[in-house]
């Protein structure tokens, strides 16, 4: 199973009106087809796929939830500025806030967007969890060693001999186009594709996993992670396109 390394994406975190999304997970596929047509055609937009915040697992702060992530794989970092302009020309029949516009890439050796052969048998579909994370600034290396040498491999173990992970993106902040003031910032976003087992079976599984990539303890890799970094907001929702 090999990592996606050097890959951008562009990120919309988006919040809707109650009345507004069901006609936005009815749309948007639509929209975002439409509005990336000659992207795509042209190979500047490799992927899209949109997730929905049905609920709230974790929360720091009183700041409002927000509904959506729209996420674009694009074929380089400069394909961006090309891209912005259709992303504002979407035709949508309802006007969404935007909290943020962002490009990201990749943390090394931690992104396998490619299913093992034990979730591609499955016949249910995943659910999602997307996490936005806020390492403090100064430790912003150290955090992506730890992903590199722990965390993206323990994930690795997981999706290769274990059913309940779908895939895996470690997305790290390297431009914020646009973020609403009124939300608190982020420079980590992770997307998570998991099934019911995943509740059960994590930790003895991701254990294992730090286990073997790193000699490292499940309890003393969290417990530095909860030094460094602030689990800002967890949604646990769908996929939508």
């Amino acid at each position: 199973m090999k990592a996606q390394n050097d890959t951008y994406y562009i990120a919309l975190s988006v919040k809707l009106d109650k009345k507004d999304v069901p006609i936005f997970k009815k749309e948007i596929k639509h929209q975002l087809t439409q509005a990336m047509k000659p992207l795509v055609n042209e190979g500047r937009v490799q992927a899209i796929s949109v997730y929905s915040h049905n609920k709230t697992a974790e929360k720091h702060g009183g700041f409002p939830a927000w509904d959506a992530l729209l996420l674009i794989q694009i074929k380089e970092a400069s394909c961006a500025k090309t891209i912005l302009p259709y992303l504002k020309q979407m035709n949508l029949p309802f006007l969404p806030e935007t909290i943020r516009m962002e490009l990201l890439v990749t943390t090394p050796e931690s992104t396998y967007p490619i299913p093992g052969e034990g979730a591609l048998s499955r016949r249910t579909k995943p659910f999602y969890a997307v996490e936005y994370v806020d390492v403090q600034e100064q430790f912003l290396q150290e955090f992506q060693s730890i992903m590199i040498s722990g965390n993206g491999p323990a994930m690795k173990y997981i999706m290769q001999h274990a059913k309940w992970c779908h895939h895996f993106y470690a997305l790290e902040t390297v431009t914020v186009f646009y973020h609403n003031p009124n939300y608190p910032a982020w420079n980590q976003i992770h997307v998570i594709g998991l099934y019911l087992e995943a509740i059960f079976r994590y930790k003895k599984d991701f254990a294992k996993g730090l286990e073997l990539a790193n000699h490292i303890s499940f309890e003393d890799n969290f417990a530095r992670l909860k030094e460094i970094r602030t689990m800002l907001f967890k949604t646990i929702g769908r996929k939508i396109v």
